[in-house]
This record gives structure tokens, sequence and C-alpha cells, in this order.
């Protein structure tokens, strides 16, 4: 079964968002992704969310879509990823080596 999940602070949360409205937003304005869905996540788990980048979108139709974000708050940085798959472990998974291959590129 197909799901959205919030990645933060090494947890999955469920998020209620429609896979339409969440692939036109990662393609048009991730970072209102961020603020509607994963924000609440993000300030559960840090204080002083001070501001917060995109740092890529990734869909594969087999794992599905990560949109991964970097947020600098008061006492240094955290990652939080919005994932829509079937597997979330499996998605974050080919992010990973998606980024890996981006970096050994000359």
């Amino acid at each position: 079964m197909w799901r959205v999940l919030v990645y933060v602070c090494d947890e999955f949360s469920p998020v209620e968002v429609e896979a339409p409205t969440l692939f036109a937003l990662a393609e048009r304005d991730p970072l209102r992704l961020f603020e509607e869905y994963v924000r609440p996540f993000v300030e559960d788990c840090v204080e002083g969310v001070e501001w917060v980048d995109v740092e890529g979108v990734f869909f594969s139709p087999e794992a599905g879509l990560v949109v991964g974000y970097v947020v600098r708050y008061r006492h240094g940085e955290a990652s939080a990823k919005l994932v829509y798959s079937p597997s979330p472990e499996m998605a974050l998974a080919a992010w990973d080596e998606a980024r890996r291959r981006r970096t050994r590129r000359p």
C-alpha cells in the first residue's frame, strides 16, 4: 500500500495528503509541502527552526517519491524527508543511492 510519511529524527510519521497534490507541489513548490506537512514534525523534534532548504526531489516508479529538506535550527542542522512509497525504507535507500551517483560524476 502506497502511503505518505514524514521522516525526521529517525522516525516515520503518517501524513494525510492526496497523491495528486503531493506530486504537483513536489514539482512546483516543495517548500509549500514542507510548510503544510513537514514543519510540525520537525518542530516536535528540534527547537528554533531558522531556515529550510530543499535538498532535492527524487522519483522512481518502483521506489516512490522523496522530497528532502535541510533544516537549520538553533543548534545545528537536521534532515527531513517527505516520502510517498509502498516501502519507505526502499525509497530512502533509492534516494541515498541517487545522491551518491550524482556526487561521483566528474
